[in-house]
């Protein structure tokens, strides 16, 4: 296939700044003092959330394929099950009080497998090691736009190359490839470890949450932002559920 002009000259320069051996990036923020002890509960929050109304259809996405053998694409900005259940919604208490580093965390992966990344909803906590890889054997680009952290953008042209990654504040921005311009994914970075992205059945469960009285959080990538005030008593589990209107 015929590429146009720009995009060799994107593809050099994307290629350069994958071969440079530094294979880590770790992005600092030296004017935040981290608490040195946080409370740590034993109580737990935990519910489904639910996409109210007909379910919008998902685009195919015209995928000319990255490789051989790569399927066909649908668009995943809202993901349900039959039951109406969400996936890929981030569910997080609000104004819970920010948590040491902590060392040892086991790093979160993001894939980029037939031209989409994977997961396409990720979160994790400030200082944690985002393991960027990919399957594909062909150029992939990986920008991240965050506001409050540099935003980086980097190249992965082989299926197996990776690059380690870490934030030190907390935002949530989008991942996208600018070659495959279907290619988005969303990630949140935290503060202290009350989060959590939903399962395919709209599920979440966050665990050894301090008593005390919350605001808890739902973001969904079409729909927004839900929040429900919550109290959480010590050792006992809180059902609560969340809803979103499709409009449809």
């Amino acid at each position: 296939m015929i590429r146009p002009a720009w995009l060799i000259l994107l593809v050099a320069a994307f290629v350069a700044v994958a071969g440079c051996k530094k294979r880590s990036v770790v992005i600092s923020d030296p004017s935040s003092a981290a608490p040195t002890t946080y409370p740590v509960g034993n109580a737990t929050v935990r519910g489904t959330v639910t996409l109210l109304g007909k379910p919008p259809t998902m685009a195919i996405i015209p995928n000319h394929p990255c490789h051989d053998g790569a399927p066909q694409l649908t668009e995943e900005s809202v993901v349900s099950d039959s039951s109406g259940h969400l996936q890929n919604v981030i569910v997080y208490i609000e104004n819970a009080p920010a948590a040491p580093a902590v060392a040892g965390l086991v790093p979160v992966t993001l894939n980029q497998i037939n031209c989409q990344y994977v997961p396409h909803v990720l979160a994790l906590r400030k200082g944690q090691t985002l393991h960027v890889t990919t399957g594909d054997p062909t150029l992939h680009n990986v920008h991240g736009s965050c506001i409050d952290n540099p935003a980086f953008n980097f190249a992965l042209v082989a299926a197996g190359q990776s690059r380690d990654l870490s934030f030190a504040i907390p935002e949530r921005f989008p991942i996208q490839c600018d070659v495959h311009p279907w290619m988005k994914a969303y990630m949140q970075v935290f503060s202290h470890p009350w989060f959590c992205v939903t399962d395919k059945h709209g599920r979440y469960v966050l665990q050894n949450v301090p008593a005390g009285s919350y605001t808890l959080v739902a973001w969904q990538e079409k729909y927004g932002v839900q929040r429900q005030t919550i109290v959480v008593r010590d050792g006992q589990t809180t059902d609560q559920d969340l809803a979103f209107k499709s409009g449809l």
